[in-house]
This record gives C-alpha cells, structure tokens and sequence, in this order.
C-alpha cells in the first residue's frame, strides 16, 4: 500500500500534464508582464519608478485593477489593453484546467495509476490477477512488497480487491506500446507473468528482459516441458509448471494424509506433515532437540492446549495431543509414524482435511 508521503508524490506527478498544458500560456503571461515592467519603466520617465515598481504596476493590469491613469504612449496603452483580458483568461483557465484534473481524478485511470507507480522503486509486477494471481497478489502484499498488477479484462472480479489495497492496476495484456514503460520496468525487481498462455508470459518476459536486463522473470507454464526449456535456454532460473507443482503435493498426500504440502529442492523431495503425539508414542519425554538428532527433520510449530507456537525451543519435551508441523522426507516421515503409534495417522486425518478444507 501507498503510504502518505507517496500519495503526495503520485499527486504531484498526477498534475504534471495540466502543468505543461497550462505553461504556454502562463509563460507568454509572464514573458508580457516582464516586457510591460521594462515599458513603463523607460517610456513614463516622469514617474521616475524602478523595475520593481514598474513590474508591479504592469501585473495590476493583469486583474484588472489599474494603478495609474491610462498612458499616453501608444505602446503602454497596448499593454493597458492587452494584459486585463489575457490576466482573465490565464486565471479562468488556471482554475478550470487544475480544479477540473485533480477533483475529477479517477483511481481507475491510467494516468493516476501511473503516477502511482513512478513513485515506486524496486517494486514487483504482476501479470495476471486470476485465481493463481489473486493468491500471488495476496503473498506479496502480506510479506509487505510494492506491487504493480497487468490485467487483461476490466471486468475482473480481483481487481476491486487490488484497488481497495492501493495497488496500481493497468488494464492491457502487456503488448501494447508504452504499458511496460507504464508500469516502469526499469525500476523493477521481479516480474511475475501468471497469466494463462504461456506463449504471453514467455513474450512478457523477454520484453521486460530488454528493457532491464538485471530483472527478476517468475514464469506460471502449464506446459511441464516447455518450462524446462525455457530454463534452460532462456536464462530465466524460475519458470514453474502447474502440474510439476501440484504433483508432488498431490502424490504424497494420496499416500500419507499427515502430509499438507510437498516440494522438490533440487531432486530431494520434501514434505510438510502435521503430526499428533500419540498416547501410547514412543516420542513421548523426548525434546525436539533429541529427536532432531535422531532424524533429519526440522519441527516448524508446536500446537499445545490451543496455543501455537512457531520453531519451538529445542529443549520442549513432548507430551500427549501435542500437534506438531514437521518438514523431513517421505522416508523419515513413516520411520516418525512407526514411532508415534500408526493409530495417530488416522485420528489426525480429520484435523489435517479440516486445516486444509479452505486452501
């Protein structure tokens, strides 16, 4: 989200276009005020005034509120007739041109989007605010990041969640000229392309590379093996594929229902099980630091008497109903199920489907 002092900031570069569409004349206002100081100071000589006074007397005119009689020399008298109505113009346009873009501004709009974004730097763009954009969206807003969202259908229901949170949202597929300039890639960390076509993501990608070569590509592809080959020959290190992902988490969960989550670092499979100390366990009286040691396996969080605790102390001993979230591979997780009693595999499964029921 915008804090306040970014608000001002887009506010101002937001009002830049009625500054340079209201320059011209302001500027030939200016340039006639100064020309008419210089005349009154060395056409009128009998009045003796300095360029001071004579400025000040040519910038009355200007609100029709003349300090001296009408002159005699034709020159100031153009000037005299010249500069009230010119003065008139200046203010009214002034007024309506400001007054009409900064009251009438709409939030949805591209030129206030932009000016939001320009006040960003080292921000993420996100490409895509469907059902996988929106939950990317989410991540990104709560690990605090500045984002930038690129949504092809204005009648996305995301969008209003997007806007209510301050994120800058163009509408457009990225192909248009001007939107990667729009959304400044060049001041950008990270691009991530989640939309549905992976030929779209991939062109994203390589146009944004372009622009800043240092740019970190985060690509969805539905194609497993074009994602291996876009790695590969692309120098893009983070390319997934929908199904590589949901593979490994679908698989084991099949197998072992303590397991919430699965991944692949390099080729070692991991997981994340939820796993309650059985009455009869033998884990029961061993610290988290003992069975560490004994295993290779990470304890994430601790679930006791309805308090949550997250990377609990090594010294925490076990004791009966305690909920533990564990992070080891397939392998160590069953030798902990034949220590913990295989009857707490099927008593936890209706807690895990309950904790996962909303993901």
């Amino acid at each position: 989200m915008l804090g306040r002092r970014r608000k001002v900031q887009a506010t101002l570069r937001y009002m830049r276009k009625p500054m340079i569409q209201f320059a011209p004349l302001a500027g030939l206002t200016a340039l006639l005020v100064l020309a008419g100081g210089v005349a009154f100071q060395h056409l009128q000589p009998e009045d003796h005034l300095n360029f001071g006074s004579a400025l000040y007397r040519t910038y009355t005119l200007i609100f029709m509120e003349p300090v001296t009689p009408f002159p005699d020399h034709w020159l100031l008298r153009i000037f005299c007739t010249v500069l009230p109505p010119l003065g008139l113009v200046v203010i009214l346009d002034g007024i309506v041109r400001f007054s009409y873009h900064f009251l009438r501004r709409d939030d949805t709009s591209r030129e206030w989007n932009r000016a939001m974004t320009e006040t960003l730097d080292n921000h993420v763009i996100l490409f895509g605010l469907g059902k996988v954009g929106m939950r990317v969206l989410q991540q990104l807003l709560k690990l605090g990041e500045h984002v930038v969202v690129v949504e092809k259908s204005p009648q996305c229901p995301n969008l209003a969640f997007a806007r209510k949170h301050e994120v800058p949202c163009f509408i457009g597929s990225g192909r248009e000229d001007g939107l990667l300039d729009d959304v400044c890639v060049k001041d950008a960390k990270s691009l991530i392309c989640a939309t549905d076509d992976d030929l779209a993501n991939l062109e994203l990608s390589l146009d944004a590379r372009k622009i800043n070569p240092r740019i970190r590509v985060v690509l969805r592809m539905f194609d497993q093996e074009l994602a291996s080959k876009v790695r590969e020959s692309f120098d893009i290190q983070v390319a997934f594929s929908t199904a590589e992902l949901s593979a490994p988490t679908f698989a084991t969960a099949s197998a072992d229902p303590s397991i919430v989550n699965a991944f692949y670092v390099d080729d070692l499979l991991l997981v994340v099980a939820n796993v309650e100390i059985a009455r009869d366990s033998k884990l029961l009286g061993k610290t988290i630091r003992q069975l560490s040691r004994e295993n290779p396996l990470v304890v994430v969080s601790m679930r006791r008497g309805g308090r949550s605790l997250l990377y609990p102390h090594d010294d925490a001993v076990f004791e009966i109903g305690d909920q533990i979230v564990l992070q080891t591979q397939p392998a160590t997780l069953r030798q902990l199920h034949t220590l913990n009693g295989r009857s707490a595999l099927t008593q936890i499964m209706p807690k895990v489907l309950a904790t996962n029921g909303h993901g």
